[in-house]
């Protein structure tokens, strides 16, 4: 099983509301689930001399066996049998094992893999041994080969070779070049997936739909363009702030999954089902939007949430402090659009967790999909600055509706697709 790391989509949008409670329900049982992370553990003590009666020349007391696996890797717990009979024929064999879940044990894993020269195709295969100079990968990993390349080990000088090499050198600066490597490979592709994914969901017009309003109903009111670019500013950072607030939560509830595999691999596939799902609706509403019948159109904003948040602008547009007004009041259209617009966010999220299961790089990621997420709102309030009209704005919009219900279905299926092999691998069913 290969761990997960990359993908791609591209930059134009569309709409799509209407179903999320599932993913908001999975995350709220797993807010309620303590969790004890994984840890690295022996397993096997040391008996003594080896019974060379026994074991047809024994292995090298103290022999270690490195293996790197994944628990959330079904054919994994096959090589632990094969290695807890490893140990019960050779006692004095201890094997130390790795849950690459865990961000340390990936790059641990890549520094051995380079160090056994493992083709690098294989190289992030789990599961995957270690035995002095050998390696052992997938379905290599048999009694009989852990016993042949166990008692390599116990040949003594003379017999084709000098010395026998105890173990693959790894050290602190062989592990952290594997850090880098690791960290190079995800880096750009994924900030490419993410400044797509939220730069789509920003077109949406769940989102950008309410700043139109807020334009129009401010040039209603008699607001200079001065105070209309303000206040869409400070708007456009109320959002901003409570998006990546609800991202934040969202990452570390996603985080307390990793470790109970049922609940894991349960979320991606709910994930993964809501992406094929959503594409399929968007792809109902694009024809819609062909065939001239825009009411007929399903992922769109509730008319409820919709007047909520129009009642909300004009309250704001109301106060003396405007900017003030409009920060706040961003943060609780936020809110509301999260309906529409956190189907999206939520399997973005755990595409961010797959290519990047560190503290920083996720909440790096985190914060390009906001300013990604944004930028169609001050790209907005820009071209308001430069004299455009909110006709004009909706007008874009409407001229552009199906290019950006493609787009946004491009990114649904990238990330469905992206997700729904991920599930597969956790279950070994694909490399």
């Amino acid at each position: 099983m290969r761990l997960l790391r990359l993908v791609n989509p591209r930059n134009l949008p569309s709409l799509l509301p209407g179903l999320f409670p599932a993913g908001i329900a999975l995350f709220c049982l797993a807010l309620s689930v303590v969790i004890v992370a994984p840890s690295d553990r022996a397993a096997g003590q040391g008996a003594g001399p080896p019974d060379t009666a026994r074991t047809g020349g024994g292995a090298t007391p103290g022999t270690e066996i490195h293996f790197f696996y994944s628990s959330m890797c079904p054919s994994c717990e096959i090589v632990k049998l094969q290695l807890a009979r490893l140990v019960a024929v050779r006692p004095e064999v201890r094997v130390i094992e790795h849950d690459v879940v865990l961000a340390r044990n990936q790059a641990l894993h890549r520094a051995f893999a380079t160090a056994a020269g493992v083709p690098r195709r294989m190289r992030d295969y789990v599961p995957a041994v270690f035995i002095g100079p050998r390696h052992l990968v997938g379905e290599e990993i048999t009694l009989e080969n852990l016993l042949e390349a166990i008692d390599g080990l116990a040949l003594a000088p003379g017999e084709g070779q000098d010395h026998v090499q105890v173990q693959v050198q790894v050290g602190a600066e062989e592990i952290e070049a594997a850090e880098l490597a690791i960290e190079r490979e995800g880096g750009m592709l994924s900030a490419l997936v993410i400044v797509a994914a939220g730069f789509a969901d920003g077109i949406n017009p769940c989102a950008f739909a309410i700043l139109v309003f807020l334009v129009s109903y401010l040039t209603f009111a008699g607001r200079s363009r001065r105070q209309i670019v303000a206040t869409g500013v400070a708007f456009a950072a109320g959002v901003f702030a409570t998006y990546l607030t609800a991202g934040f939560g969202l990452l570390e509830a996603t985080r307390f999954l990793r470790s109970v595999s049922f609940l894991h691999r349960a979320v991606y596939l709910a994930a993964a089902v809501l992406c094929f799902a959503l594409a399929a609706l968007t792809i109902h509403d694009l024809v819609q939007v062909r065939l001239g019948a825009s009411s007929a159109v399903r992922l769109r904003l509730p008319r409820r949430l919709t007047r909520f948040a129009h009642t909300a602008i004009k309250r704001a547009s109301a106060s003396p402090y405007l900017a003030a007004a409009a920060l706040l009041t961003g943060a609780v259209v936020a809110t509301t659009e999260f309906v529409c617009t956190g189907q999206l966010y939520l399997p973005t999220i755990l595409y961010m967790l797959q290519t990047a299961d560190d503290v920083r790089r996720p909440a790096g990621m985190l914060v390009l999909y906001n300013v990604a997420f944004v930028a169609p709102m001050l790209s907005a309030v820009a071209l308001v600055s430069l004299g455009t009209t909110s006709e004009r704005l909706a007008a874009l919009t409407k001229r552009h509706a199906a290019a950006i219900r493609t787009a946004i279905t491009a990114v649904f299926l990238c990330l469905g697709i992206y997700l729904g092999m991920g599930f597969l691998r956790m279950l070994g069913l694909v490399v």
